[in-house]
């Protein structure tokens, strides 16, 4: 393989390409198989953990096995589940160490055959700290992630083709809410007024603003998080550090003020979908948009490359809301 692309020291823009670029891109991504990474190049303050959610063990198995291997993680009862349970991470940082115990969790997991097709979800906490007090980076992400509900959405079925089966359940979408208050948030001079609005979108939605320290947004504690819970669980670790890597550069880029916001505008302006009546388009793959996120959020070829082949999935596409499929293996 020619790995034009693949290239952590460049920063190509997708969107732009067309014609033999387009398809060279596209050939070289799905052929290219994602690898565990030991580092993912976040800034030293970006905190986050993971809560992941399984079925088919026994939940006391799995209570003694992270009691007696991972002292600071911590294993639960998840009331959404019929069966199994829910492992919760410490808070972690871009460091070998936790990337090194999170593997532990799902080859454990993995081992034992844990169910994370049906029911199961993986959610992630990002520390606030990563936008801290900035209501201009507030802004930005929120216009950010309204614009592109649904390509995060796709890439965050991780290794299924469609979303687990009670996701409108726990993590509904929530781009309507905020885009009908897009002006009002577009206008707000504090972080309060931002978060009066958000405060009416419940916590069971793909976005949980309930964690947020408002009075503090900036300090970094366990609770002080912005919970991401659409993505389906799973058991394998390269999907949890590649969707830990797009949701942490979403707020990174959002507070380097890198994304061109009059670009989001005009996408929410023009090109802004409702929910409800185009479902098929978190399922479905939408090129010119997923280009275009890639571009705005990530500062290198290697880094949207991760994302386009999880988001691609070898093309496979289900539109079924009753249940997740697995995808055609992607990672290494």
């Amino acid at each position: 393989m020619s790995n034009l692309f693949i290239n952590p020291e460049k920063n190509d823009n997708f969107a732009h390409f067309r014609g033999p670029d387009l398809q060279n891109l596209l050939v070289e991504t799905e052929n290219f198989f994602l690898e565990y990474r030991d580092k993912l190049n976040l800034p030293s303050d970006v905190t986050f953990g993971i809560e992941l959610e399984y079925e088919g063990i026994l939940k006391f198995i799995t209570d003694k096995y992270i009691k007696e291997n991972l002292k600071e993680w911590n294993s639960k009862k998840d009331g959404s589940l019929r069966t199994g349970g829910e492992i919760a991470s410490p808070i972690m940082t871009d460091d070998l160490k936790w990337w090194h115990e999170l593997k532990t969790v799902c080859d454990y997991l993995s081992k034992r055959k844990a169910d994370t097709l049906h029911n199961a979800g993986g959610h992630i906490h990002i520390g606030t700290c990563a936008l801290g007090e900035d209501v201009e980076a507030w802004k930005c992400f929120l216009k950010l992630y309204t614009a592109y509900e649904h390509v995060i959405f796709r890439f965050v079925y991780g290794d299924k083709i469609s979303a687990r089966k009670k996701i409108l359940n726990y993590a509904s979408p929530i781009a309507d809410l905020i885009y009908n208050e897009i002006d009002i948030i577009s206008r707000a001079k504090s972080i309060f007024e931002i978060f009066f609005l958000l405060s009416r979108i419940s916590r069971y939605s793909a976005l949980n603003f309930d964690n947020v320290d408002v009075s503090d947004p900036g300090i970094n504690n366990n609770g002080n998080t912005l919970e991401f819970r659409s993505p389906n669980a799973t058991v394998n670790a390269i999907v949890w550090q590649n969707n830990i890597n797009a949701f942490a550069k979403m707020l990174v880029a959002s507070r380097n003020k890198v994304m061109d916001e009059e670009f989001l505008d005009y996408k929410l302006d023009y090109e802004y979908l409702p929910y409800f009546g185009n479902e098929y388009r978190y399922s479905s793959i939408n090129l010119k948009n997923v280009l275009e996120f890639v571009d705005l959020v990530f500062d290198n070829n290697l880094d949207k490359i991760y994302f386009l082949r999880q988001y691609l999935k070898n093309f496979q596409e289900n539109y079924r809301l009753d249940t997740a499929v697995k995808a055609r293996r992607f990672v290494k």
